[in-house]
C-alpha cells in the first residue's frame, strides 16, 4: 500500500502494519472503491454543471440542490463501506485467537465501549503513568479490539507522561 493514502478508516501505521495479508488486500479494495466514488463525485458534478451552464439556469438554486444530493449519497455509500470493512476487520480478525487477554474480548460491544473497557482495565491495573502506557503499546490485542480508537487510547495514556 506504499504510496496509496489510507483514508477510508483510522488506523495508525502500527495497526496497518499488524494485518494480515489478507486484511490489507480488504484495505485497498475498499480504499481504491472510495477512491472511485470520489472520482465519480466530482465527474458528476462537473457534469451537470455544465448542463445547467448550458441551459442557461446555473446561478439558480438548483446547483446547490443537485450538489448536495450527490454528497449525501456519496456519504451513504462511503459510510457503507466504512462499515463494511471494520465489520470484515474486527470479526475476521485472527491476532487474538488463543492469546489469553486480561479483559474481556465481547465484539458485541460498540468500538467505544470497547475502548473504555480498554482504558479501565489499564488505569486500574497500573499505578505508574509510565508503566501503563508501556504496557498498552505492548498489547497486541488492543490494536484490532479497539480498532479506530487505537490511536486515541494511545494518546490519552500518553497524555499521563507528559
Amino acid at each position: 500500500m506504499s504510496g496509496m493514502t489510507i483514508d477510508i478508516i483510522q488506523y495508525t501505521s502500527e495497526q496497518l502494519a499488524a494485518l494480515t495479508t489478507e486484511q490489507i488486500i480488504e484495505v485497498k479494495r475498499v480504499q481504491l472503491s472510495k477512491n472511485r466514488l470520489t472520482r465519480n463525485l466530482e465527474e458528476k458534478k462537473r457534469a451537470a454543471k455544465y448542463k445547467l451552464v448550458k441551459a442557461g439556469v446555473f446561478r439558480s438554486q438548483i446547483w446547490e440542490q443537485i450538489c448536495l444530493e450527490f454528497e449525501q449519497s456519496y456519504t451513504q455509500e462511503i459510510d457503507n463501506l466504512r462499515e463494511g470493512l471494520l465489520f470484515y476487520l474486527h470479526y475476521g480478525d485472527q491476532t487474538s485467537s488463543g492469546e489469553s487477554n486480561p479483559y474481556p474480548l465481547d465484539y458485541s460491544l460498540s468500538v467505544e465501549e470497547r475502548a473504555i473497557v480498554v482504558r479501565d482495565y489499564y488505569n486500574g491495573a497500573y499505578t505508574d503513568p509510565q508503566e501503563r502506557y508501556e504496557a498498552f503499546l505492548a498489547d497486541k490485542a488492543a490494536k484490532s479490539y479497539v480498532g479506530e480508537m487505537y490511536g486515541a487510547l494511545v494518546d490519552y495514556f500518553y497524555a499521563d507522561i507528559v
